[in-house]
This record gives C-alpha cells, structure tokens and sequence, in this order.
C-alpha cells in the first residue's frame, strides 16, 4: 500500500514506519493523522511483525502539527453568523483533537512494543509522538521542545 507520509516495510518480523516527507520536515499534515494509526492498527491486529520501528528521513524527526490542519476560514459578518461559525469551529477543533488524540493512543494501545528513534528535532506534536511510544533511541543530536 502507498502511503502520502510514510514509508512501510516488514522484514524479519520488525515493521518499519518511516517518515518520508523531508522537504516538509516531516510535518504532521491531515492525512498523518489517518496514514499513521491505520498502519500500526494493521499490523498489530494481524500480526504482521514482533515490533513496529518508527523512525523518519531528513534533518528533523518531525516539525510537528503542520499549522494548516488548524487553520481557520475568513471570518462572516453578522453577530449571528458569527456565534454559530464560532459554534462550527469549536465542534470542528474538538473532533479534530479527537482524531490525532486516536493516532497516539493506536501506539499506546499496540499489543507489540513500539520503538521511536530520533534525530534532530522532535517538535511539538514529535514530543507526543515520542512519548506514545514505548522506547525512545535517539541521535547526539537530537532534542526536544514544545513551542
């Protein structure tokens, strides 16, 4: 299967999930927060592998949330139209945060260990990825910060 985000492999019972958007950081745009949990939910439901090894490709392990994901629309005219796309927005950001709370907890809840390893930055949403995770293996270079 071809994934936008990532790249899979299975070899020796050890799943590799690699990150493969290097030009962008590896930013978590809205199909990593689908891509992501399918892939891990797949291969621990039918037993694909023994572990699942993330890692990424680039300079940086990940940027993060890539801000297009929260990104608003224009603001409407209109005390009225305003409270309800107010309304809109808020259900729309709470079943978003619903969503990417889900591609965390399938590794949290995978049955097989999860490992992560690291290099350069792991930003913002990288921290929460990392620390789903049940192991962390990290590059001298690497680092960690929620901005």
């Amino acid at each position: 299967m071809s994934y936008e985000c990532f790249d899979v492999s299975i070899e020796d019972q050890i799943a590799h999930i690699v990150l493969n958007r290097p030009e962008a950081m590896n930013s978590m745009i809205l199909s990593f927060w689908d891509e992501l949990p399918a892939i891990v939910e797949d291969i621990d439901r039918n037993a694909r592998a023994r572990v699942i090894v993330i890692s990424s490709t680039g300079k940086h392990f990940t940027s993060g949330l890539d801000l297009g994901v929260i990104a608003g629309a224009a603001e409407p005219e209109g005390e009225e139209a305003k409270r309800i796309a107010g309304l809109q927005r808020a259900a729309a950001f709470n079943a978003n945060v619903k969503r990417m709370q889900h591609t965390f907890s399938a590794l949290e809840e995978a049955r097989i260990p999860v490992l992560v390893a690291i290099q350069g930055g792991a930003i913002g949403g990288g921290v929460d990825l990392a620390t789903a995770c049940d192991m962390r293996y990290c590059t001298a270079d690497a680092f960690f910060t929620i901005y």
